[in-house]
């Protein structure tokens, strides 16, 4: 095969309005990721993962929209795409028709909104009710919500999960909470104890500890709810949403009443389909694949864990305007095609450059002849200087090791899970810090993330995120984590991530 490799395709012509649309969404998405992690002080974990997540199934309907054999054939898949990708979460028609607007494409004249409704009582696939995704306002934890302590004990409520995060320049909760039924469970299910999982935007107010008694209350003032925790602890918050994860919820007084309303499904109701099944083969196949994997790692960010370890940026610099790219080769004939899209997989190569080398063996598992293409684009790239041996990054993900704690650095995210046994086993407690830390001169600051061995303590206040504050460990027979005037205050057996 020769080394040259063709350059990228140019667009014969504007493409059909849906499939046009569909390319427009993945840029659109790319260029909302990099900005959403350009700099760890402003870094939205939440943005990064929900559009990623919006590609989990669309990247291949995408491509196989793009290579369809006619025009009528392209726009029919396309359509289809856009209307499987907007249906599977809430919110998501919001965003694709103000996005594709500030594209050009009237997305709302191409498909019909047609979100689940969780906002309702629904029945699952065995035909039991389950129960809806409450929002939380200051009426409603007076009310519908309030009714919650009929069928659970409140008082005995206890915090599995909890875990506050700069999402943006916006100060958001999540609480786990584990609950005891006031009324006899389905004895057919699961023994799994009640949990409610409360979601909370803007929060104005934190104050947890960890080994406060158990309790929980809801409350609403003019502006804001409060949900109380123990007999002292509280998150305030301008709204929020409230889910309940009870296989026995039908039971329930809430589900018996739910049950006389909700309509029983009809014999046979069609499961969900995607979009229809099409064969992508060859280079096109790997450049679907390449995309494909690098939107998986991207979403990775969903795991607090990974949020250091993930190159954003230089994945969002290799794939700018794939979107265009994809729809512009997927326009050729079939032989000028498969050179097109290889010639795509190994522009994307090098612009990801250095970064992304440590996945070349992901993001090339579906390319023809990858170990030739990846041999080309390395030799290449370290003619330039642009791929120092060994390949990869620090331990810190930014290509350098970790050296320590600066005095200095803004808390942007902690979570604490406790110990918990179950159907799977005893789970040990676990605790994760995020840490806005500067980088080198002139460079935006970056993610550092601690985690904690053993967790104990965790006391968190809002002052703890409220930009740079000193950061310290205390050692001893535990480490203990503290930042600002003790704002937050997490002791563990011992820190990984500090150095």
């Amino acid at each position: 095969m020769s080394s040259r490799t063709p350059e990228p395709p140019e667009s014969p012509g504007p493409a059909e309005p849906a499939l046009a649309a569909l390319g427009a969404l993945l840029d659109r998405s790319l260029i909302q990721i990099g900005a959403a992690a350009r700099d760890a002080r402003t870094f939205d974990r939440e943005a990064v993962r929900a559009l990623s997540d919006l590609w989990d199934n669309g990247v291949l309907p995408l491509f196989r929209a793009a290579t369809g054999g006619t025009s009528a054939e392209r726009e029919d898949r396309a359509r289809a795409a856009l209307a499987w990708m907007v249906r599977l979460r809430p919110g998501r028609w919001t965003w694709v028709v103000e996005q594709g607007a500030l594209a050009g494409h009237r997305i709302d004249a191409l498909v019909e909104p047609s979100s689940p409704r969780f906002d309702r009582p629904h029945r699952d696939y065995r035909d039991a009710v389950r129960p809806a995704h409450t929002a939380l306002t200051p009426r409603t934890v007076t009310g519908p919500a309030a009714d919650l302590a009929a069928d659970y004990a409140l008082e005995t409520a206890t915090v599995r999960h909890v875990e506050v995060e700069r999402v943006g320049t916006r100060l958001e909760g999540f609480l786990i909470l584990g609950l005891d039924r006031r009324y006899a469970p389905d004895e057919r299910a699961l023994p799994v104890p009640a949990k409610f999982h409360v979601r909370l935007e803007d929060v104005v107010e934190v104050d947890v500890d960890t080994r406060a008694a158990p309790g929980l209350s809801l409350d609403g003032g003019r502006d804001e709810i409060a949900i109380g925790l123990g007999g002292a602890g509280v998150l305030r918050a301008r709204a929020g949403s409230l889910w309940i994860s009870d296989a026995s919820w039908h039971l329930s007084s809430a589900g018996r009443r739910a049950d006389a309303l909700v309509p029983p499904r009809e014999p046979g109701s069609p499961v969900v389909q995607g979009p229809e099944e099409g064969e992508l083969e060859g280079d096109v196949r790997g450049a679907a694949d390449f995309v494909r994997w690098a939107l998986l790692k991207i979403r990775t960010v969903r795991y607090p864990q990974q949020v250091a370890h993930v190159p954003l940026e230089a994945y969002c610099r290799a794939l700018e305007g794939a979107g265009r790219d994809i729809l512009a080769a997927g326009a050729l004939a079939p032989r000028e095609r498969e050179a097109a899209f290889r010639s795509l997989v190994t522009g994307w190569l090098r612009r990801g450059g250095a970064d992304l080398a440590p996945d070349w063996s992901v993001l090339l598992t579906g390319v023809p002849e990858a170990r030739e293409l990846a041999r080309e684009v390395r030799e290449e790239l370290t003619a330039r200087g642009a791929l120092p041996p060994p390949w990869g990054t620090g331990e810190d993900g930014e290509g350098g090791e970790a050296t320590g704690l600066p005095e200095r650095a803004e808390a942007r995210m902690v979570s604490y899970t406790a110990e918990s046994g179950g159907l799977t086993g005893r789970r040990d407690a676990s605790a994760i810090v995020h840490l806005a830390v500067p980088g080198p001169e002139g460079l935006p600051w970056r993610m550092r993330v601690l985690e904690a061995r053993d967790p104990g303590l965790l006391r968190a206040r809002t002052e703890a995120f409220d930009g740079a504050v000193r950061v310290r460990v205390e050692t001893g027979d535990r480490e203990i984590l503290a930042v600002g005037d003790d704002a937050l205050i997490m002791d563990a057996r011992a820190w990984d991530g500090l150095a």
